[in-house]
């Protein structure tokens, strides 16, 4: 009987470890991973955070508005072992302080050129707001950019709901909506933000992110930033840009009481926009919100890897 105690005992033992080896191997590439996820440096500047990860040919990721650079994580990921990524988080987004300086696209571009010449030329790429900059650093400072990548950005956006209104005309309530988020609680502007960034991403758990570097954002400085991305034209501006650029378009919009507009419609509207553009390439990401990079993350990479192996 003790024999057969001692036989089970020591069975059970080795099944024991044996499971325990067995999971803790399973872990190791995820522990890898995370290793592989920590910054090898970090530059810190009043108009922004810089993160840089991998090695190779350096990409600028520049996200949009009151985003963190982390709606990266999953871009450095997928290319941080053929490119350099740098990871830029603006002032006054997801905890990054604010400066307080106006206007603000004028501030970021002029900084985030500055980083780039104090470095090599790249490919930059751009989500919303980090689009606008995308077009905006491209036409003034070609020679340092290889190629443009812009996410579900537009060179005027005012135009979109006010065809045919110019620049001058765009009547952007600045102050009274500073007054206005600036005096709503916590749970109040949360309330409001959810309703509309469950428009722009699908899943859940990417939205509470999204909200949540939303929450962490300045908001004097969100309302800032939107307005000067109303108040600028870039329609012709773009016409300097000899460089490839690749659009990427969001497919999953919605247009209140007339429905889901079809890609046909988004097609037109961005040739439109792009109109003045030599060298593009617009795509439409299906089902895809407007963070594409998070809605559809595999036709994100594989448009990304294509588009930057193709022969100029």
């Amino acid at each position: 009987m003790n024999i057969k105690k001692q036989i089970l005992h020591s069975y059970t033992a080795k099944f024991f470890f044996s499971t325990l080896l067995t999971k803790l191997l399973m872990l190791i590439p995820l522990l890898l991973e995370a290793q592989d996820l920590e910054p090898k440096k970090v530059y810190e500047q009043e108009a922004f955070t810089v993160e840089v990860y991998g090695s190779g040919p350096p990409i600028y990721l520049i996200p949009g508005l009151a985003s963190s650079g982390d709606v990266w994580e999953g871009t450095v990921n997928r290319f941080k072992d053929q490119y350099e990524c740098h990871v830029f988080t603006l002032a006054g987004f997801a905890q990054k302080p604010a400066t307080g300086k106006t206007p603000f696209l004028e501030t970021m571009n002029k900084e985030i050129t500055n980083y780039i010449k104090d470095r090599e030329p790249g490919l930059i790429v751009g989500h919303s707001l980090g689009g606008v900059l995308t077009l905006i650093i491209t036409s003034e400072n070609e020679q340092l950019v290889q190629k443009g990548i812009v996410v579900d950005a537009y060179p005027f956006l005012a135009a979109l709901m006010q065809p045919g209104v110019t620049e001058q005309e765009v009547q952007f309530p600045r102050q009274m909506l500073k007054n206005q988020v600036n005096q709503m609680d916590s749970i109040a502007y949360r309330n409001r933000q959810r309703n509309t960034l469950q428009t722009m991403v699908s899943a859940e758990k990417d939205l509470e992110n999204v909200l949540e570097w939303s929450m962490q954002s300045d908001r004097t400085t969100v309302v800032n930033a939107m307005a000067d991305i109303m108040q600028t034209d870039l329609r012709d501006d773009i016409k300097e840009i000899e460089i490839p650029v690749l659009v990427m378009l969001a497919g999953n919009i919605s247009s209140g009481e007339q429905g889901t507009v079809s890609k046909s419609q988004i097609m037109q509207t961005a040739r439109n926009q792009y109109e003045q553009l030599e060298d593009k390439t617009l795509k439409v990401a299906g089902e895809a919100k407007h963070f594409i990079m998070l809605d559809d993350p595999e036709w994100f990479y594989q448009t990304m890897e294509a588009y930057f192996n193709a022969s100029d």
